[in-house]
């Protein structure tokens, strides 16, 4: 007897975990020996992939993933358009919103005291994130870093994919932040991946 497995959409908190893992993967290959912490609980750093190179004793590579529901800016939205107008409306009212929501997404990824910072988006949104992220800038003010982008590709059955659509360079961090993400972070809990030696 076959049993036929049925397709079926997977939940949102589906697609990013396993956006999640497609990140930690790419990650896992770049790095030289890195340890990667999953949604580390911490309130000192808000990321969704967090690695550390070197065995835990280089680098902090932060990466936050964004995936459609992060950058609709039609969240609420109601009825469609029924005319030209409204429908023009409804554009610049987008164009407004997801402008304001990656403004938030960038302050956020410009303060975090990481080394290496990402932004991973669906591969289909790219162009539009990319021209406005262009628009704010990779790089912080001091001009020390820029920030990396990250493609994140769904294959349907197949495990999604992440690409480096934007290498990173390195950014200045504040020692004191560091330390306390060390001693608060680091030195207390397990990596969810780690390389044995």
């Amino acid at each position: 007897m076959t049993v036929k497995e049925e397709t079926r959409e997977l939940t949102l908190r589906q697609r990013e975990g396993r956006a999640i893992n497609a990140v930690a993967e790419l990650l896992r290959r770049k790095l030289s020996v890195p340890n990667i912490y999953l949604e580390p609980r911490s309130s000192l750093i808000s990321a969704d992939v967090l690695a550390v190179d070197r065995g835990g004793a280089g680098d902090l590579h932060a990466v936050e993933i964004k995936l459609e529901r992060d950058l609709n800016p039609s969240e609420g939205q109601r009825r469609k358009p029924s005319n030209p107008k409204e429908l023009n409306e409804l554009k610049e009212t987008w164009n407004s919103k997801l402008s304001e929501k990656l403004h938030r997404i960038h302050r956020q990824l410009m303060s975090m005291p990481a080394h290496y910072r990402y932004l991973a988006i669906p591969a289909e949104g790219y162009d539009r994130v990319f021209g406005e992220l262009g628009h704010l800038g990779l790089f912080p003010e001091n001009g020390i870093g820029r920030l990396g982008l990250i493609k994140i590709r769904e294959n349907g059955e197949e495990s999604p994919s992440a690409e480096m659509a934007v290498v990173p360079e390195r950014f200045r961090v504040d020692p004191a932040k560091l330390k306390t993400i060390e001693i608060r972070l680091l030195a207390t809990s397990r990596p969810d991946i780690e390389v044995r030696i």
